[in-house]
């Protein structure tokens, strides 16, 4: 395929999970379910991101939950019994970005909910941010960027980042939405659609980007303060030469962790780049991580638990390839990850034995789900908010 310009690929991941072969039909593990989780409510929000590739997952703050969805409307829900406390609709704000006259039914929100300093920022297709106050969802400002947001926004150490897919960094005054500077990245011609959270962390604005590098930018001002490659673009296809980070970093006693897609993962010093361990393991997925366990969810479905110490493989989990897999959720003694046909697989956390299916949603799940020590708390792509709970 010869390439014209900057191209960005929207399923080249999901059609290559999927083309195993028209002939051979993927069957899920069979599971004896040892636990019974519980649901505890549900409700709906919007039109939630349909068949979009879209960052936008819900956030758990102290007994509220804050969600969103594509089409505009912001919730916040009492965490115990779902009970709306407010619900905003952005749509009823206008749009200011020229492509809102082909979208005027939808703010194509992709980016959020990120909660800081009793404030909500969210980001769109459009190339804007909004900031609403968490109280009571009042709109505060909305300010244009140049580029998509795909992602939750960062905020931290006064200031909130975004990352568009114009391959900026933009740090904005979360008082005012202010731009206090904007870090311009090189893009590769090919890329997928997607992008890795920024993480405000020790003075520094973590960020991966399209070109399989993983770098840090001193917070006040912008300027980077050290960049190194993680992936090195290979093979003889675009798809094997695809090398985008874009899991959100991780960073744990003064070490980050990340992996890039056909690429590595790595444990960096983060002060200054240097690299500790790398293993053979590719993904776009988020990770997470509990105690010493690092988890996470391959390029083609593969589970793993990772010592986060020393790189060492504790167990992995094949039985769910090229299911399509959300990135894994830590919940209790579980690890918890969604597929794109509505089912929630539980596993041990210690052995990645499975120890529950659940079939939910038939739209499918996109993001991981989110948790806190209490709850669980999974969204569908056509908007459904399931909480969960497990004794």
């Amino acid at each position: 395929m010869k390439l014209f310009g900057k191209i960005t690929v929207v399923a080249v991941v999901a059609l290559a999970l999927g083309a195993c072969s028209s002939k051979e039909k993927l069957v899920l593990p069979e599971v004896q379910n040892t636990i019974k989780p519980q649901k505890v409510w549900q409700s709906k929000v919007g039109k939630g991101i349909g068949h979009y590739e879209s960052g936008l997952k819900p956030a758990i703050v102290n007994d509220t939950v804050y969600a969103a969805s594509r089409d505009g409307i912001v919730v916040a829900k009492n965490l115990s019994n779902g009970r709306t406390l407010w619900s905003f609709d952005l749509r009823n704000e206008g749009k200011s970005s020229l492509f809102s006259r082909f979208s005027s039914d939808t703010a194509r929100i992709a980016g959020g909910v990120t909660f800081n300093d009793n404030k909500l920022y969210l980001g769109t297709e459009d190339g804007e941010v909004f900031a609403l106050n968490a109280q009571d969802g009042q709109l505060l400002w909305r300010v244009p960027v140049k580029g998509e947001v795909l992602v939750s926004p960062a905020a931290g150490e006064g200031l909130v980042v975004v990352a568009t897919t114009a391959g900026n960094l933009i740090a904005l005054d979360p008082a005012t939405g202010e731009q206090r500077w904007i870090f311009e990245d090189e893009q590769p011609a090919l890329t997928i659609r997607g992008l890795s959270e920024p993480v405000i962390e020790a003075g520094g604005v973590l960020y991966g980007s399209g070109t399989g590098r993983v770098g840090v930018l001193i917070a006040e001002r912008g300027y980077q303060a050290w960049e190194e490659a993680i992936a090195t673009p290979q093979g003889s296809t675009d798809l094997s030469r695809l090398v985008d980070v874009d899991a959100k970093p991780i960073v744990i006693a003064g070490t980050l962790y990340t992996i890039a897609f056909n690429g590595e993962l790595v444990a960096m010093e983060l002060r200054s780049g240097r690299q500790l361990w790398k293993r053979d393991y590719a993904s776009f997925r988020n990770m997470t991580v509990a105690g010493t366990t690092l988890y996470l969810v391959d390029s083609t479905g593969g589970i793993y638990a990772v010592d986060r110490r020393n790189g060492s493989e504790i167990w992995g989990q094949q039985g769910l390839q090229r299911h399509f897999l959300t990135g894994p959720t830590v919940y209790k003694d579980y690890l918890v990850v969604g597929d794109n046909k509505g089912n929630l697989h539980w596993l041990n956390r210690e052995t990645g034995d499975f120890v529950a299916r659940q079939s939910m949603d038939g739209s499918g799940f996109y993001n991981e789900p989110v948790a806190n020590e209490n709850y669980i708390l999974v969204t569908s792509r056509n908007g459904e908010l399931v909480l969960l709970q497990v004794p």
